[in-house]
């Protein structure tokens, strides 16, 4: 990851936010909570207005992102197909980086966090009596 990254993000943002397709985006992981190493990656989630084609226009969003922040080492999240256990830990300890449209974000969040912490009971259940992890 470049050193100057968080002055790097700026540029990200303004792509993320100049994309038409991009309603909202976050941060997440490592950088998000501040915790950069030399080995850390860029995490970012955005949910699009339309999700028609995601693997061709992800590629595309990546490769912008790449150039504006000096880097590949992304990991790049499409909310509108990313699993519900992947989404509500997104969630749960993310940085929002732009938000287009607050109210259809705070219905997305809500609706998101109350299936993930259904789910994450049932996770809970099965990694207990699988593993002996847990509770």
């Amino acid at each position: 990851m470049p050193e100057d990254i968080l002055t790097k993000i700026t540029e990200g943002k303004k792509v993320l936010f100049d994309d038409n397709n991009v309603i909202f985006a976050y941060l997440f992981g490592g950088l998000a909570e501040g915790k950069v190493t030399p080995l850390s990656d860029i995490d970012i989630a955005v949910f699009l207005k339309s999700s028609h084609n995601v693997v061709e226009y992800k590629l595309g969003l990546f490769d912008r992102l790449a150039d504006s922040l000096g880097t590949s080492e992304i990991d790049l999240v499409i909310l509108n197909t990313a699993p519900i256990s992947l989404t509500g830990r997104i969630l749960q300890k993310k940085q929002l980086i732009i938000d287009k449209d607050p109210p259809r974000r705070h219905v997305f969040e809500s609706v998101s966090l109350r299936k993930f912490f259904d789910f994450k009971k049932k996770e809970d259940i099965y990694f207990l009596r699988r593993y002996g992890i847990g509770r």
